[in-house]
Formats: structure tokens, C-alpha cells, sequence
């Protein structure tokens, strides 16, 4: 893979021990694509709630009982976000294997049936279980010794526990747990550490960054930063946690981890607490998750992946919660009454936590039984321009820039060849897959043979904790570099191709002046006027041209529009003919010098550079300067231009 600082590595070397990745090689091998990982996930994820009806069934005895907590487990908000925003992660590919192995073991014990077929299918259901991430070993150690003491029906001193049939499975599971969570944890990622730490001293001598100015990633794993207020190894961070146990608490339900917390055992209306046996299985991940000290993670929240085994255990501790409380009952009708009425409960809370929690499976389902759904269409248009009569200087309310434009993502992925390596921004990863190198933006951004900046991606400059500022040099190297060539300008991305030595522009596109000789006064925002402009009567396709805009930074006014600091600027060509809109924004006031850094009675030189594509029309377009936040936009008419075919 190629990992956040451009290098190409094994995927150990990232602190993750995830081996199920292999068991879709064949998959793959018949479906080359990165859906494959996303429909296999889909179907394994939801596959778990049939599962969960089995397990609920062989314990309630129900089918009513059964198919509530199965639809509720379905309709869990966290498990929306799973299959529909966060992408394949082998820990969540694994989650019907744990309950497979959970149901076939009480199968087999209720029955008295351990047959060799059954052992089999259980071991290596555990096995498969483990290979989901490092960490999940710690879940197979305890459900080994869930079995050691709560599945042995030969109770007495410790050594009969031990030496018994379910015994001895319970011990050798946990023996085999604890041996490979020690051989992820302290053999394979330390071992491979060091291509990462070569990569990232890289990736911050290309950028030109002190390595002391991030987070520390020349750790023997990555992800120990997060805990870096209690430690800076394995044993001080355990130790750490145990003996300050009023800083553990604290750091446990700081900040929003007590929302989060809730948030987490909600949907389940609170029931694991009833059944600690099985909940202490969860154990690890929830201090994992909700012990990190590092700003910004977000380990906690239930649309992050992390949450993904929780959820398992969740139910199972829920189901043998309501056994265990509708056994409190002396009579029939009342464990009746009481089971009936907690998996009622259940559901009802799931269902409330979707609608409340903003499940996005929910909410589609719920718009589709509306016939409201939203169709996505292919080009944004204003049908209303068509016919209106404007002239130069008029400001109008036009459609904002889009923070991640579909038609633009899917027009760049068509357009970059099979074959080149890219620098680009996390968006595009899986869709430009199935490559040697997939680097995420800046990492490799001057040897790329394409440069896919994203003006609003700063991914990894969060994940390091780095000033986001920097990526303003960065996309300065890029647009001077005389290598590099704009080829394509849509939304928020812009794309640039390694070409090679060619005639380029050494002044920046955008230049501060203390004079300039006003040609124009178009008062547009907030004391912000054009006083110059130079626009090209046509715009041929796949061919770089230049407008240019010249602006006056005078006071700003006190309105309820606020001021200039938190606008941005972007362009608008809309089809006189069609209404269809083609945005791109200002990169040079967007991602250089942006307005809220203008001086007050100033000039400023923007130069837009335009390679208009192959997929807008030809026609006579409006050209809109635009400016907007994330509540008001606005824009004014520049002029009209033509749209031509680009030479064949």
C-alpha cells in the first residue's frame, strides 16, 4: 500500500495487523475492483443480524424475540455508518465471524455436540475472527475465558474448571489469543516500523517541515501519540492509566466521550450492563477508544469504524441481559411479560437513536417510503438565468461551490491513466485504486506524474497536528514547479500532470499592489470592488487560458452579512442556453492569499487559470465571479464568453 507519507510499504508497517484482506484476494481476482471490498462488507454486516436472530432465538426462544433484536442490531446507528459512510476496514468485515463462532459454540454446548465438523467450523471461525485487526485477539482471549467459567457444566475448584471439555477449549483459545496479540503487537509492527519511518523522514524533508513539528510517528507503532499523556510505550501507558486512576477517569469522559458514551449504549436501552460476562469483552476497545489524549480523533464517536466489534458484543450482552432479567420473574406469563417487553424496548430505542442520531440508512429508508428521494443530477443548473436579462456588474444569488462535487470526482477519475502514480486527496483513494502508488496530498507532490490537489482536503496535516497553513506553500511549489501543468480545474480540484521543462509563468498568480489605474468600479462585498478585468471572448476546450480580475480591498462594512475573512471565491460559467452550471474555484485567492488576509486599500492581481474540459457544452456562457461562506453566497456577472471545441 501507500501509506500517508508516500511510501509504498507492507501494510503492517502501519501499525495494523489486519491478515482478513487476504481472504478477498480470490473475490478480487474475479471483480477488480475497490467495490468488491465495499459490497462484500455490505452483505457480511448485514449477513450478522440473521445471526443475531439465531443467537436471540436459541436463547429467548422466540421468533418475535429473535427478529426484534435482529432488526434492531440492522437498525443500530452505528451500523448505518458503517455500511454507508466509512468504507471497508477489516475489523468490520469480521463482525459476523465472532458471531458465528458465539452461536455455533452454544449450539454445540446446549446440544452436547462437539462433533470434529462443528470444532472445525468454530476454530476457524475464531480464527478469521482474529485476523480482523491486532487488537481483536483481546475479544477471542475473553470469550476463551467466558467459556473457561460460564460454559462448563463441571463447577468446582479452578482445576476442574481448567481440565474440563469446554475447559480445555476456553484455555487454548485463550493461550492462542494472547500468543498472536503478542506477535502483532511486539514482533510484526515493530518490525516493520521502520519503512514508515523512513518514508515519513521523506515525506518532511520534501515538504521542508522540522520533524519535531508533528506528532511523533518514529514510534515502533504509529498509534501510541493518542496516549502520549500517559506515556510513550506500551508499559508506561498501561501503568499510567492504572496507578492515576482520577486522570484515567477523567481523560474516560472528557470532552464530548460522555455524549459519545451514551451515544454508544443507547440503541441497546442501556441493557449490556445487565450481563457483564459477556460485556467485559469490549473492554479493551472501549479504553482504546475513549482513553486517546490526541485532539481531534474522534475514536470514540459511533459513525468512526473503531466501534466496529463494540457492536457485537453489544447485542450479545443484551440478549443474555434479557434472559437473565426476564428470569427474575417466578412465573410463565411474567418472564413473558418482561422478555416481551425489553426486546420491545430495544427496538424502540434503535429506532429512536436512528431518527436522533442521523443514521444515513435510516434516513434514506425513510425518505424513500416518503418518495422523496433526491435524484443526484448530473449537472447543477439555474434554468431561471435563461431568459433574464443582466448586464456586467450585476450580483445575483447563485449555487455555491460544492464542498466535494460528484460530476467534477468522477470526470477527474475517467480522465488519469491506469497506470500513473497520484498525489491526491483522501476522497480519491479508492476510486484511483488498483495502482502502485496512491499518495495522499502533499505526500510526493513534486514526483507524482499527477498532482490532484483538493483546495479543501488537510487530512494529513490533521493527522500529524500540523499548522494547515503549510499547504498553502505547498500548492505554491506546485504552481510554479515547471514540471507541472494545469490540466483540468473543476469544484475544489485541481489537476496537474508531471510534463516535464516547459515555458511557465515564474510570477505567482495572485500579486499585491499599493497603486493600480482603476479601469472599472463594480462594487461587489462588503467594500470589496473590481476595478479592472480582462476576459477571453472564447474559452477553447483542454486549452489553458487566463482571466483576469483585479481587485480594490476598501473598509469593510458592519452588516449582518459579516465580513470579508470567511468568504471564499470561486467562478461560474452557466450555459445561456441550458442553465447548466461549471464551477471551479479561485486557487490563487482560494489557496494562496485568501480575501480574509487582503490589506485595506490595497490592490490585488487575480490571474484564473481555465482549461475548460470535453464534458461542458459548447455554447455562449455567463461568467460569474463568486464569493461565499458556509451560510450566504454571491456572485457577480463578469461578462459573457464563448465555449469552443479544443483541437482534435
Amino acid at each position: 500500500m501507500t501509506d500517508y507519507f508516500g511510501t509504498n510499504l507492507p501494510r503492517w508497517a502501519m501499525s495494523h495487523v489486519d491478515p482478513i484482506l487476504y481472504l478477498f484476494v480470490p473475490v478480487f481476482i474475479l471483480f477488480p475492483s475497490p467495490l468488491t471490498l465495499i459490497y462484500a462488507q455490505l452483505m457480511l454486516v448485514i449477513f450478522s443480524s440473521l445471526l443475531v436472530f439465531l443467537i436471540a432465538k436459541l436463547h429467548l426462544k422466540k421468533d418475535l424475540y429473535a427478529f426484534l433484536l435482529g432488526f434492531a442490531f440492522l437498525l443500530n446507528p452505528s451500523i448505518g455508518y458503517l455500511t454507508a459512510t466509512t468504507g471497508f476496514h477489516g475489523v468490520t468485515a469480521v463482525i459476523p465471524f465472532l458471531l458465528g463462532a458465539f452461536y455455533l459454540f452454544d449450539k454445540m454446548y446446549f446440544d452436547d455436540s462437539f462433533t470434529p465438523k462443528k470444532l472445525a467450523a468454530f476454530w476457524l471461525l475464531i480464527f478469521l475472527t482474529m485476523m480482523g485487526k491486532e487488537q481483536i485477539a483481546l475479544y477471542t482471549f475473553l470469550y476463551g475465558i467466558f467459556i473457561i467459567f460460564l460454559r462448563n457444566k463441571d463447577t468446582g475448584t479452578l482445576k476442574e474448571y481448567l481440565t474440563s471439555k469446554t475447559g480445555r477449549m476456553g484455555m487454548v483459545m485463550s493461550l492462542l489469543s494472547l500468543l498472536w496479540f503478542c506477535l502483532a503487537f511486539f514482533v510484526i509492527i515493530p518490525a516493520n516500523a521502520h519503512y514508515r519511518i523512513e518514508g515519513y523522514q521523506k515525506f518532511v524533508n520534501t515538504i521542508e517541515l522540522s520533524s519535531s513539528s508533528a506528532r511523533d510517528v518514529a514510534k515502533p507503532n504509529y498509534f501510541l501519540n493518542r496516549y502520549e499523556e500517559f506515556g510513550d510505550s506500551y508499559f508506561d501507558i498501561l501503568k499510567n492509566m492504572v496507578l492515576n486512576p482520577r486522570m484515567s477517569v477523567g481523560v474516560f469522559f472528557g470532552g464530548d466521550k460522555i455524549e459519545n458514551f451514551v451515544r454508544t449504549f443507547q440503541p441497546f436501552a442501556f441493557l449490556p450492563f445487565a450481563y457483564p460476562g459477556i460485556l467485559v469483552m469490549a473492554v479493551p476497545d472501549l479504553i482504546i477508544n475513549f482513553m486517546t489524549t490526541a485532539d481531534g480523533i474522534g475514536t470514540a464517536e459511533i459513525t468512526n469504524h473503531r466501534i466496529s466489534m463494540i457492536l457485537p458484543v453489544l447485542i450479545l450482552a443484551t440478549i443474555f441481559g434479557i434472559k437473565y432479567l426476564s428470569s427474575w420473574a417466578k412465573k410463565a406469563k411474567q418472564q413473558t411479560f418482561v422478555c416481551t417487553v425489553l426486546c420491545l424496548l430495544v427496538a424502540a430505542s434503535a429506532l429512536y437513536t436512528s431518527h436522533y442520531y442521523n443514521n444515513p440508512v435510516y434516513l434514506w429508508m425513510r425518505d424513500a417510503i416518503k418518495n422523496k428521494v433526491v435524484v443526484n443530477v448530473f449537472a447543477k443548473s439555474d434554468e431561471e438565468l435563461i431568459n433574464r436579462d443582466l448586464k456586467v456588474g450585476d450580483v445575483i444569488r447563485l449555487s455555491e461551490l460544492e464542498f466535494k462535487d460528484v460530476d467534477c470526482a468522477r470526470k477527474i477519475v475517467g480522465i488519469i491513466p491506469d497506470e500513473a502514480s497520484i498525489s491526491g486527496p483522501d476522497s480519491l483513494g479508492a476510486h484511483l485504486a488498483k495502482r502502485e502508488t496512491y499518495a495522499i496530498f502533499p505526500a510526493l507532490y513534486n514526483e507524482a506524474d499527477y498532482v490532484i490537489v483538493d483546495i479543501f482536503a488537510k487530512k494529513i496535516f490533521t493527522i500529524l497536528d500540523l499548522d494547515t497553513e503549510i499547504i498553502t506553500d505547498v500548492i505554491e511549489n506546485v504552481i510554479k514547479d515547471p514540471n507541472y501543468e494545469l490540466k483540468l480545474g473543476c469544484g475544489n480540484y485541481f489537476v496537474f500532470e508531471n510534463v516535464g521543462p516547459h515555458d511557465k509563468e515564474a510570477l505567482l498568480p495572485i500579486q499585491e499592489r499599493f497603486t493600480y489605474p482603476e479601469v472599472l468600479d463594480l462594487k461587489f462585498f462588503q467594500g470589496l470592488r473590481i476595478v479592472d478585468l480582462e476576459l477571453p471572448k472564447t474559452f477553447q476546450k483542454g486549452l489553458s487560458q487566463k482571466m483576469k480580475v483585479v481587485y480594490f480591498r476598501g473598509d469593510d462594512d458592519t452588516t449582518k452579512d459579516g465580513t470579508i475573512e470567511d468568504y471564499k471565491m470561486f467562478t461560474s460559467f452557466v450555459n445561456k442556453k441550458t442553465g447548466e452550471i461549471y464551477q471551479l474555484a479561485n486557487l490563487p485567492s482560494f489557496a494562496l492569499r485568501e480575501p480574509g488576509g487582503w490589506v485595506e486599500g490595497r490592490y490585488y492581481i487575480e490571474n484564473i487559470e481555465v482549461v475548460m474540459p470535453d464534458f461542458v457544452d459548447n455554447g455562449q456562457y455567463f461568467v460569474f465571479l463568486g464569493m461565499g461562506n458556509n451560510i450566504r453566497t454571491r456572485s457577480i456577472l463578469l461578462g459573457t464568453v464563448e465555449v469552443i471545441m479544443g483541437k482534435l
